[in-house]
């Protein structure tokens, strides 16, 4: 039997669906205009990621393996060959500033996709919090956690990573040598610039990618716990009466707040 290809962007749109659907008012996403902007920006910056990474894995770090190929013949066949001093691994340079690049627009797609994701959040939770005086999720963080969300990337190893690599190419030439030095470059050669291997390049993509779904949850997350810091008097008069009757209250809301801080642990210092 013919195996069934998997669509990435169906994926993507039934897990935002099941992430946003746990807000009250996900509907408004697909009935207002602003709201489809923004739904439809998220499925953009996250769809612009998977495409970064084919077009990375399956063009452009091939089409400079095939150059290293085609220049080390050219070398071995020169009449001149005596004359030069390259080898193999020399020209190994063009696929590693291939690799180096992406990890500049690796982090570019990284930033455009928690822009798009945290307006989601504030436009989702934006008559909820006209309600009850509450912040947006960028004044919250700062106010709660004493975080710039847009500048949150050192919470997390993976972002740290990348913004590191990015921040080396971009402002030191591709050497290791930005301070603080990043744990993973700290017993590299400081005279040599940033090599990585396909490999290490592809798994960095996609612990990138599982670090967004991730990130989803946590932000829509945010956007709750400063709903359930709020007096008990107003939550329980945002209840049903149902779910007052069912439920013992001040406990259940003492699990949902332990819930929420296990979840933000990454944020809590």
């Amino acid at each position: 039997m013919k195996k069934q290809n998997i669509n990435t962007i169906d994926i993507l749109i039934e897990r935002l669906s099941e992430n946003f659907s746990k807000v009250k008012n996900f509907d408004k996403l697909q009935e207002s205009e602003e709201g489809r902007k923004i739904f439809d920006f998220i499925i953009k910056s996250i769809s612009d990621m998977e495409n970064f990474q084919s077009l990375f894995l399956n063009y452009y770090i091939p089409a400079s393996n095939k150059s290293i190929v085609e220049s080390w013949n050219q070398v071995r066949s020169s009449k001149y060959k005596h004359l030069m001093n390259v080898s193999r691994e020399d020209l190994k340079d063009n696929l590693y500033e291939t690799i180096r690049l992406g990890y500049i627009g690796l982090f570019h797609k990284y930033e455009s996709y928690l822009k798009a994701l945290v307006d989601a959040v504030n436009f989702l939770f934006r008559e909820l919090n006209e309600e009850n005086n509450l912040l947006s999720i960028e004044d919250y963080c700062k106010k709660e956690f004493h975080v710039n969300i847009y500048k949150s990337h050192d919470l997390f190893l993976i972002t740290k990573r990348i913004n590191y690599i990015s921040n080396c190419i971009k402002h030191w030439d591709g050497y290791p040598i930005k301070e603080p030095i990043h744990p993973n470059f700290r017993y590299c050669r400081t005279d040599r610039k940033i090599e990585i291997e396909k490999e290490a390049f592809k798994m960095d993509i996609d612990l990138l990618k599982t670090h967004c779904q991730f990130l989803m949850t946590q932000i829509i997350m945010i956007g709750f716990k400063q709903y359930f810091e709020l007096n008990d008097e107003i939550i329980k008069k945002s209840l049903t009466p149902e779910a007052l009757k069912d439920l013992d209250t001040n406990k259940k809301m003492g699990q949902i707040k332990d819930s929420i801080n296990i979840i933000l642990s990454d944020f809590i210092q």
